[in-house]
């Protein structure tokens, strides 16, 4: 039997926590309808297998605003109720640990005006994007300044006013459920509230949670296209020298999944100073310097994630001191976190962006060996990524190009795009 890594509720927790970095907006936005959905999926007594596809469904509702932008979560019913819930599912068809949610958002561009009688086994899955819809659609409504039990008639009338956007089964379900006052408490009040419908145990082998954290770096690097290609040809690079440096199977995998994660923190950035091609100014690049800061803090939160914390987190800490956020001295910084800062700095400089091609192999060499003798990188590891400089880039290349079809696949029907 292999061997349990971290569980599912953490994972899923820490990377809640770290989709509020994306939009300060709808800080926990995502959580609250994960919470009132899978509460409205509870009251409609559907099977308890749906009732995680609607708690997944409800984390991941509007993960499309990374491509359309923040303000997409604010669409109101009566001028475009679906164009978020269809970018959304596009983005979870792409990768087949989430592919069975995108069933989910996809019912939801259906209105109760146009639904035909379903046969049995779509029920569920219709019910499943109706409650999606609703719970959106009340905690985009909530306002902060007041008392929540005092907003108890207004949304419930509001609701009902736009009663053709939804279903009528599903909203009489939150009629019933609108009756409990702690359903509105746990709400605004308690963030991780959603949590309570995962199961108390659920074991995650190593394998498992690598796979799962692909998902995390396809919404990190679809932020923007000057990303789009990145996470993954760093994890490519920096498994590839942990292999050569001589790391254990186990340790490679390690360093994937920070190779997915290390620029989490990347999510709270602004578009335009990730998109900016030129040189930023002083006070813009004390805003990057915040992401590696804020990716420590998020993964060192997960239970069994400190390593991979260490490793992501201080990929840009230098050998010389001078590195950022935490400005530690080399004997500080382990050799993963090496490899990681190596594998960022020659992906960075050889993929490919919008606004210019990757640098060619002779360039590249300069560059990286001018980062050993500024004392940025360690001697050994550029050593040893220019000794199999081919296979490695190889191999980073492919694994971004995989990643770079999948963002522009997502652009498909996309206004402005």
């Amino acid at each position: 039997m292999k061997q349990t890594f971290t569980e599912l509720r953490e994972l899923i927790r820490g990377f809640a926590s770290a989709m509020n970095l994306i939009s300060p907006e709808v800080q926990n936005h995502h959580q609250q309808v994960a919470y009132l959905a899978c509460r409205l999926a509870r009251q409609l007594q559907m099977p308890e297998s749906v009732q995680q596809h609607v708690l997944y469904a409800g984390l991941l509702h509007d993960v499309g605003s990374i491509i359309l932008g923040p303000d997409s979560s604010r669409i109101e019913p009566e001028k475009n109720p679906f164009a978020l819930a269809k970018k959304s599912a596009e983005i979870l068809q792409l990768l087949p640990q989430t592919k069975p949610l995108a069933s989910v958002l996809t019912s939801n561009l259906l209105t109760s005006t146009n639904l035909l009688r379903p046969v049995t086994n779509l029920r569920d899955i219709i019910d499943a994007g109706f409650i999606i819809r609703t719970a959106d659609y009340i905690s985009l409504q909530i306002r902060p300044d007041i008392p929540v039990l005092n907003q108890v008639k207004t949304l419930t009338e509001s609701l009902q006013e736009n009663e053709r956007f939804f279903s009528s089964r599903v909203i009489d379900a939150f009629l019933e459920l609108s009756q409990i006052e702690s359903v509105w408490l746990d709400l605004v009040i308690r963030p991780e509230a959603f949590l309570d419908f995962l199961p108390a145990s659920t074991p995650l082998t190593l394998e498992r949670t690598q796979s799962l954290t692909e998902v995390v770096s396809l919404i990190i690097d679809f932020r923007s296209p000057f990303t789009a290609m990145h996470s993954a040809g760093v994890a490519a690079t920096a498994v590839e020298l942990a292999r050569l440096s001589g790391m254990s199977g186990e340790e490679q995998l390690l360093m994937r999944i920070a190779g997915h994660l290390h620029d989490l923190g990347k999510l709270k950035i602004p578009r335009e100073i990730l998109e900016k091609p030129g040189r930023l100014t002083d006070e813009e690049f004390n805003i990057i310097k915040e992401h590696a800061y804020y990716t420590t803090i998020f993964l060192q939160d997960v239970q069994g994630f400190e390593q991979i914390a260490l490793w992501a987190g201080l990929h840009h800490e230098k050998l010389n001191g001078n590195g950022y956020p935490f400005r530690l001295p080399a004997d500080k910084i382990p050799f993963g976190s090496r490899i990681m800062a190596c594998a960022d700095i020659f992906s960075a400089i050889t993929e490919e962006r919008p606004y210019r091609k990757g640098m060619p192999r002779d360039k590249a060499i300069q560059v990286m060996r001018e980062n050993v003798t500024n004392g940025t990188l360690s001697p050994i590891i550029v050593e040893c990524l220019l000794d199999n400089y081919d296979a490695i880039d190889a191999e980073r290349d492919a694994q971004s190009h995989i990643q770079g079809r999948r963002y522009f696949e997502s652009l498909k029907n996309t206004p402005d795009a």
